[in-house]
């Protein structure tokens, strides 16, 4: 099918079911006609601002505001949902679940609700003992928010990598003293959810809107209140309307979705749920207040060629693969650009999310995030020939690639990637990839580690993993090359013992096929506690190992200077003629010129 260019409006979603699939032998392809773009709006375009005349509502704006905020009525252009604001973070980023959120866009570009501090946080200054969701702060401002009629916090309440938004339910300015409405975050000792020092912004303000792109809608009046970056009536300004996913293809297989843009949805972009052999090729997915592309389940499924960006959540969640068999999911994710993904939920929500057996990321553009770009879970995923920098921008101890928790997770290699320019500069850290809480049996080889490594992490964290391999890869301007390692013997039985550990090593029968055949190691969980690091070079680094725990070092190279690369500050690590690298004949060059995106059918330009 032929698809003309032009705006097409998304009232609902676009269905197939298995009798809407093709044959291996005869797909199916739903394509762009040849030099148009057709693109599917789940959003509509609004209009009539005029500037903010009602005395009340200018009293509560910043004075430095007055005179230059619009306002338009939703309800007079036929919007007649305008949804709740009830954003998720962290806890709901975990369980893989999208509030739908109403946002504006301005000439294609997300627009902040409005906030303060603008670009900051404030710090809670104390936690009443024996109280839940009360706290209070040192900062007067809190007191234009007491006449808020729908007055949120965002903010990292216990954990720098959890995130989540709180109600507010009532402020006292005389105490400056805080009570937010249950649910609330339960972390920290005794579930008090709360301690002093963490950090937090005011959100969903109307008395704060104080800078160029902020906004604010009153869903008693259906009234939208904006601060436009430029003069509203020359400008495309629109709102995401439709709550449920623009595409589900639900038991299909053999069918193409080419060159066709979708957008504005205040829910989740595509889902693919089970099937064979579909995919998105060439297609713009943006501005969403969920994730970009789901698929879950099924095999050879993939996404080729597209630009996903502007999303509330994650850019991809991809799960194929039979974790009990270890049947390989066949599923790529491949020459995407993924960027500006994590706005509303921060933390867990990365560039793609992948789980199951047997899956690729490759050739992909990563970039700009609150945390990470990757999540990795399960075995012998491959992630190759990726750019990735700019991520882990707020949270704290991540990674850019981050795995967790699993030591049955195997087999997964990290090759030819260049991960750089990362960090928040938190207490713990930051590092290009981190291999967390007994991650073992990784393959980490050939990347080009730049400028990513922060706090007490180097570019490469482990957390108590063993039997990773870290070989042949370049290390550049990164404080650490490398840190951690595998924890004592104690460590491990104690890991065994536990419920979580218990847990992950119990899912499956480790000393029966395929596992038993397929990685033997898992029959020695309290054996061989060793890291394998060899034929590394760390360039103007502060060390190759900090506190090096059971690491098998080989060969390994740590300078000062350039010892052949043809330009380390503008990034070209090919390896001039002559270089002392050659002499090293251990050291094998890595491909840099194939890392990111390249020109094919689907996409003309990198």
């Amino acid at each position: 099918m032929v698809i003309r260019g032009g705006r097409h409006v998304v009232t609902d979603t676009f269905r197939l079911t298995t009798e809407d699939s093709g044959t291996a032998d005869a797909p199916i392809t739903y394509a762009a006609m040849e030099g148009e773009t057709p693109v599917f709006d789940a959003g509509t375009t609004i209009t009539n601002f005029q500037p903010v005349r009602d005395n009340a509502i200018l009293a509560r704006l910043p004075e430095d505001a007055r005179g230059k905020v619009f306002q338009t009525d939703l309800k007079a252009q036929g919007i007649k949902n305008l949804g709740t604001f009830e954003p998720g973070g962290f806890a709901s980023a975990r369980k893989f679940i999208t509030h739908p959120t109403l946002e504006l866009f301005f000439n294609g570009k997300a627009m902040q609700l409005a906030r303060w501090p603008n670009n900051d946080y404030i710090h809670i200054a104390d936690v009443p003992k024996n109280t839940k969701g009360t706290f209070t702060t040192n900062e007067r401002r809190i007191d234009r928010w007491k006449d808020e009629k729908d007055p949120w916090l965002y903010g990292y309440w216990w954990w720098d990598w959890a995130d989540s938004y709180e109600k507010i339910a009532s402020i006292d300015p005389a105490t400056k003293t805080i009570t937010l409405a249950p649910p609330f975050s339960t972390y920290g000792e005794g579930g008090s959810g709360f301690r002093a020092g963490q950090r937090f912004h005011g959100i969903n303000l109307l008395s704060e809107i104080d800078a160029p792109g902020e906004w604010y809608l009153d869903r008693q009046t259906g009234l939208l209140y904006f601060y436009p970056p430029a003069g509203p009536s020359k400008a495309k300004i629109q709102v995401s309307v439709l709550e449920k996913p623009v595409v589900e293809l639900q038991d299909v297989s053999h069918v193409t979705l080419q060159g066709l843009t979708w957008e504005n949805g205040r829910g989740d972009g595509i889902k693919i749920t089970d099937g064979e052999s579909c995919l998105i090729a060439g297609c713009t997915i943006r501005q969403f207040g969920g994730n970009g592309i789901e698929i879950t389940g099924g095999t050879h499924h993939g996404i080729l060629g597209c630009d996903i960006h502007t999303l509330g959540r994650a850019g991809t969640l991809i799960t194929g693969g039979d974790r009990k068999t270890l049947a390989p999911g066949g599923h790529f994710l491949e020459n995407c650009h993924i960027h500006h993904f994590s706005r509303i939920d921060h933390t867990y929500t990365p560039a793609v999310l992948l789980n199951g057996v047997g899956n690729r990321i490759a050739h992909n553009h990563m970039h700009d995030s609150y945390s990470s770009a990757m999540r990795i879970e399960g075995n012998d995923h491959l992630i190759e020939y990726n750019d990735v920098h700019d991520v882990l921008m707020e949270s704290d101890d991540q990674g850019g690639a981050d795995m967790w928790g699993d030591p049955t997770f195997r087999g997964n290699v990290f090759r030819y990637n260049w991960w750089h320019d990362m960090g928040s500069g938190t207490a713990i850290g930051g590092a290009g990839i981190r291999l967390d809480d007994m991650i073992s049996g990784t393959v980490i080889y050939g990347n080009i580690f730049q400028r990513c490594a922060a706090g007490l992490f180097g570019a490469v964290q482990m957390n108590g993993g063993k039997e990773n391999l870290i070989e042949n890869n370049l290390f550049v301007d990164c404080q650490y090359a490398i840190s951690g390692g595998s924890r004592t013997l104690a460590n491990w039985q104690k890991f065994l013992q536990s419920d979580f550990g218990k847990q992950r090593v119990e899912a499956f029968p480790l000393n029966q096929p395929p596992y038993s055949t397929r990685y033997p190691e898992l029959q020695q969980l309290e054996a061989n506690l060793v890291n394998y690091v060899w034929r590394n070079i760390a360039i103007n680094c502060a060390t190759l190992l900090r506190e090096p725990n059971q690491i098998d070092q080989a060969d390994n190279w740590t300078l000062s200077g350039n010892p052949g690369f043809t330009n380390l500050a503008t990034s070209d690590f090919t390896i001039q003629k002559g270089s002392p690298v050659h002499s090293r004949l251990s050291f094998a060059p890595i491909p840099f010129e194939e890392i990111g995106l390249y020109v094919d059918q689907y996409r003309k330009q990198k």
